[in-house]
């Protein structure tokens, strides 16, 4: 049993001493064996008992200490592990509050893609719309423009026509008179 240990231990060569005794005894052709022999023989029984007892103690003491620092590492790496796993769900709900934020942010894009069409359009239009009424302005008051420049002209024939007399003016003075009375074209009676 003890030799067995030894070989567990990893310390056999503390049973060379032993060995050389023993060997020693088996040479003796008598059946005597002589006292010292057996008391050197027992001593080193002793004294190797108490070197496998110390490299078991020895050997318990460094397994109890690999067991206490797989237990401090493991416990460590448990609560690695477990912060990793609380840090791997908050960063879960960060992506999925970020996903919401994006879904939200393409949905305001698309509206406001849209808003800027139709405003785009409103404007286009409202441009086209402008150009036109600058377009009949011009040619309303180009042909204003030419109706007074002939009026003017007629009012001045006419004005040449009325000066013949000093009583030709004078009647045309009344007929004036009489038209602006009249200012409503529809209601001027005409002969009847």
């Amino acid at each position: 049993k003890m030799f067995k240990g030894a070989v567990n231990l990893r310390v056999t060569h503390h049973y060379v001493a032993v060995i050389g005794a023993l060997a020693q005894i088996a040479q003796k052709a008598d059946l005597l064996v002589d006292a010292n022999i057996l008391n050197r023989v027992e001593e080193l029984f002793k004294r190797l008992q108490e070197t496998l007892a110390q490299a078991i103690q020895e050997e318990d003491n460094a397994e109890a200490e690999a067991v206490e620092s797989f237990s401090t590492s493991r416990q460590k790496l448990q609560d690695q592990l477990d912060g990793l796993k609380i840090a791997e769900k908050s960063l879960r709900e960060n992506i999925s509050n970020y996903e919401q934020i994006i879904v939200k942010a393409n949905n305001i894009i698309a509206q406001a893609t849209t808003k800027r069409e139709r405003n785009q359009n409103l404007l286009n239009s409202a441009d086209q719309l402008c150009s036109t009424f600058e377009s009949e302005y011009k040619i309303a008051n180009e042909q204003r423009k030419e109706e007074l420049a002939l009026l003017s002209k007629l009012r001045g024939i006419v004005e040449k026509k009325l000066k013949f007399s000093s009583g030709v003016t004078g009647r045309a003075s009344q007929e004036q008179d009489q038209f602006s009375k009249h200012e409503n074209v529809a209601q001027i009676k005409g002969p009847s």
